[in-house]
């Protein structure tokens, strides 16, 4: 794979990983939480769907970072 677009690549996967940390640090601050368990459910339902479409999101650009570097 040519250099330019493995960079792209780790670029891609670091700020993918700081995205989802977040999303994660944030669900387990909610389940530790006093919150009452119907908030927590619908707090964490919220950052599933964000969780998802960040990984979406990142692998439509992993996908036009390769169809360009092909």
């Amino acid at each position: 794979m040519d250099p330019i677009a493995q960079k792209k690549i780790d670029e891609i996967m670091y700020e993918t990983n700081e995205k989802v940390s977040a999303i994660v640090s944030e669900i387990r601050d909610i389940r530790f939480s006093k919150m009452d368990e119907n908030k927590k459910q619908e707090k964490c339902d919220s950052l599933r769907e964000q969780f998802e479409q960040v990984m979406l999101e990142e692998e439509k650009k992993v996908e036009r970072m390769m169809e360009k570097y092909q």
